[in-house]
């Protein structure tokens, strides 16, 4: 899950039937999930000659339940087409390394990708470009097709649901209104639950489209407009003109880069959260600016994973309750929040975190 424009997601993943999953971070380079071992060490039936478009869910850890489903449903995976490497690696060559493996995933995946959204692909989006792959037993027995798609992980290797096709909707990598993003370190994490430890909560989504509705706006223009749009919609969130500074809170925002918006990305959050007191990253908050508000003065402790890369986040959990975007860019909509209109006085020191 691509959690803000600028502090990107690390992602890992698993599939059923010793598939693989390589997951693109467009920061932090590719990672391999683990292979996860199938009666027959090949491609799940729901995968086998699944043609581009095709939408794949799952609940087990070792997504060996995985089957089709619409894709304006929540999934997991939307296939963007597969590869053949027989060309490459014929019979008798070795299974390919992490590092091979990657190579091959950024070099045809990406590109494939890119051709089936028709070029909207959004580096900076919600979805990553991923692969999959079986494991060394079907590539000794002749296996080189693997398959090319999107899929939304979060800093974790757990997999969130999206709902809609990649080619459809808006990429834009926001968050419901109320949503609080965990931390790890210093690092934006999963959604949890706001009275969990987290980086920051989401106060509101603002569509840039709505007041620059021609060309990209360069982000002086966007600073602009969001340091009078944010803390506005941070107030009427929080319940009070001076309740995000007074529980020692900021507000602060993305702002769009232009290849984002070349791909069709208009939304972006507006947020609360606290600094470190050195300044050197965020603090661990507890508690919703709706309620009682409690800053971390240390650095949060670095989280790690005890789930396998690739599985699907909890059912009920925070970013697993999704809706199908109706529309590829709403740049004729509102702003996604109360308040509607830019304006107002800060409630607090106003912050933009870039793209």
């Amino acid at each position: 899950m691509n959690n803000t424009a600028s502090t990107r997601r690390v992602m890992a993943g698993a599939f059923a039937g010793a598939l693989m999953v390589l997951v693109l971070s467009t920061v932090l380079g590719w990672h391999v999930g683990p292979e996860v071992a199938g009666e027959t060490d090949g491609p799940a039936s729901a995968v086998r000659d699944a043609p581009p478009g095709t939408c794949l869910t799952w609940t087990r850890q070792d997504a060996g339940d995985a089957r089709r489903v619409e894709c304006d449903k929540p999934h997991l995976f939307e296939i963007t087409g597969s590869v053949d490497l027989s060309a490459d690696f014929p019979p008798g060559s070795p299974f390919p390394d992490a590092i091979r493996w990657e190579g091959i995933a950024a070099d045809r995946c990406t590109e494939m990708s890119v051709q089936y959204l028709d070029g909207r692909f959004d580096p900076n989006g919600k979805l990553g470009v991923n692969l999959l792959r079986s494991g060394e037993k079907s590539w000794n027995s002749g296996e080189r097709k693997v398959w090319c798609g999107m899929q939304d992980a979060g800093p974790s290797g757990l997999l969130y649901p999206t709902a809609g096709s990649a080619k459809t909707a808006d990429p834009s990598n926001v968050h419901p209104q109320g949503m609080c993003l965990g931390i790890s370190g210093k690092q934006v994490y999963d959604p949890v639950q706001c009275d969990r430890p987290h980086a920051y909560e989401v106060v509101g989504v603002v569509n840039l489209g709505a007041r620059f509705p021609q060309e990209f706006p360069a982000e002086a223009k966007q600073d602009e407009l969001l340091a009078a749009e944010c803390p506005k919609t941070a107030a009427e969130f929080a319940g009070g003109q001076d309740v995000v500074s007074r529980k020692g809170l900021i507000v602060f925002w993305d702002t769009l880069k232009q290849e984002s918006w070349l791909a069709g990305a208009r939304r972006v959050e507006c947020k609360v959260g606290a600094r470190l007191p050195d300044k050197s990253g965020l603090a661990p908050v507890h508690g919703s600016v709706k309620g009682d508000v409690l800053v971390g003065k240390e650095q949060a402790p670095v989280l790690l994973s005890k789930l396998p890369p690739g599985a699907p986040a909890p059912a009920g959990s925070p970013g697993t309750e999704v809706k199908a975007e109706e529309t590829v860019v709403p740049t004729n909509a509102n702003s996604e929040h109360p308040g509607g209109t830019p304006g107002g006085e800060a409630p607090a020191t106003p912050t933009s975190t870039g793209g």
